[in-house]
């Protein structure tokens, strides 16, 4: 399922609805800047780069070295034509953006645009000429597209970075979709978890991987945007150090053949660099679903009240999670009424073709 592309018959492809140019020149803004593409040594730079904008644009989360690696050898990521960055004269990366086509599409070509500019030099355009070279290669992969399928170039932001949204809007960008950021005080009391007739509980491992990721792209199969978890996507996120298999948890029930089929899922990650970003140990949901045909049974609350349960015992203080503001699983109502509470907002911007 995650290798095929669908397409919407109402639709021509993209390859004759999208123009792009032949060739990108690099960007020249910034006083004392060189701007080039990128390669795999530039991950030190990058990360430096990630963290020094992270302060003041995501200060409650890290980017990893690990995720920028995984990133830099994705089956998707050419980094010296899907990225830009530019030096200053002291060697630091002031800027630095990419554009990167989807391994798998089934309802939309979404190319993401990741870009940033240092703190101290934002106000002298670099950002905006960032931009610009980003569109152009996202122009050009939605024009080798054959899909007949909606196009998107889209890029996020956390709702208080507003320089960077105000950016976005200038060049035709709309507030396509808000997302929230959840949390929950693991002092608090758990309910005991409800059972669910004809459901084993399980920790995630790798006998369950394709199963697992199979549960996954069928979860997510009706919320907005997604698209498949390729077979290398789903190995890359299992390699990340702060995942915790034992941790997560899979909801699974006997199959037609004798076996057992996954229905359900909650992942967890837990990166103890991140704690005091936030003031003190905690672990991120990465993940919660279940199955269409699994749905209404309290599948979902119950895997939730398990895990919560195991995070607290693993001596951490609070979980943390994002949802989609409009989901149409009720993932929102169903975290507040486990005591999450609200406590950020991002923002995805999208132009579409």
């Amino acid at each position: 399922m995650s290798g095929t592309t669908h397409h919407n018959p109402g639709l021509s492809a993209l390859r004759d609805r999208v123009t792009a140019p032949s060739s990108i020149a690099l960007p020249t803004a910034g006083d004392g800047l060189t701007w080039r593409p990128v390669t795999a040594d530039d991950i030190g730079l990058v990360l430096d780069l990630a963290r020094a904008a992270g302060r003041v644009d995501h200060p409650r989360s890290l980017v990893t070295r690990d995720e920028l690696e995984e990133e830099f050898g994705s089956e998707v990521f050419d980094p010296e034509r899907d990225a830009v960055i530019a030096v200053d004269t002291a060697g630091r990366a002031v800027a630095y953006g990419s554009a990167v086509a989807p391994a798998a599409q089934e309802t939309v070509v979404w190319v993401e645009l990741d870009g940033t500019v240092l703190p101290d030099r934002r106000g002298e355009g670099i950002g905006t000429a960032l931009l610009a070279w980003q569109e152009a290669r996202g122009l050009q992969h939605l024009a080798a597209s054959e899909a007949t399928l909606p196009g998107w170039l889209a890029s996020s932001a956390q709702d208080h970075a507003t320089p960077a949204i105000r950016l976005l809007e200038a060049h035709g960008y709309e507030r396509a979709r808000w997302w929230l950021e959840l949390e929950r005080d693991l002092a608090a009391p758990v309910a005991e978890p409800p059972s669910v007739s004809d459901v084993r509980l399980v920790p995630y491992g790798e006998e369950w991987t394709e199963r697992a990721r199979s549960a996954m792209n069928d979860a997510f199969r009706d919320h907005w945007g997604s698209q498949p978890v390729t077979a290398a996507e789903w190995a890359s996120g299992d390699r990340l150090e702060a995942f915790r298999p034992d941790l997560s948890l899979l909801a699974v029930t006997p199959d037609p053949h004798g076996g057992e089929r996954v229905v359900g899922f909650v992942f967890v990650d837990v990166a103890p660099d991140e704690w005091p970003l936030r003031g003190g140990p905690f672990g991120y949901v990465t993940a919660v679903g279940v199955r269409r045909e699994g749905r209404g049974r309290g599948l979902a609350r119950t895997m939730l009240a398990h895990v919560l349960r195991a995070l607290r015992a693993d001596g951490l203080g609070r979980a943390v999670l994002d949802v989609d503001a409009e989901s149409p699983t009720g993932a929102l109502g169903l975290y507040q009424s486990l005591g999450f509470t609200v406590t950020d907002r991002a923002v995805t911007l999208a132009k579409r073709f």
